[in-house]
């Protein structure tokens, strides 16, 4: 298993204490434009996609939530 990245990591740590879902642009604020924000959403949803809970986009923004079928 390789490790992620450093930017990975930030935008995964971003999004799991947001207090509501955030847009690309928020998250921006908080890890920088260092990295491909658009890539490590996909990374992290499907990474994500079938486990207890999901990253999902809803109207231009991301947020984790609890998966369908353990809500």
């Amino acid at each position: 298993m390789t490790e992620p990245d450093d930017f990975l990591r930030a935008v995964e740590a971003a999004l799991f204490v947001a207090e509501a879902p955030i847009t690309p642009a928020e998250l921006r604020l908080h890890v920088g434009e260092r990295g491909d924000l658009p890539a490590a959403l996909a990374t992290l949803a499907d990474h994500y996609a079938g486990r207890g809970v999901n990253l999902v986009e809803r109207g231009g923004r991301w947020h984790f939530q609890t998966a369908s079928d353990l809500a």
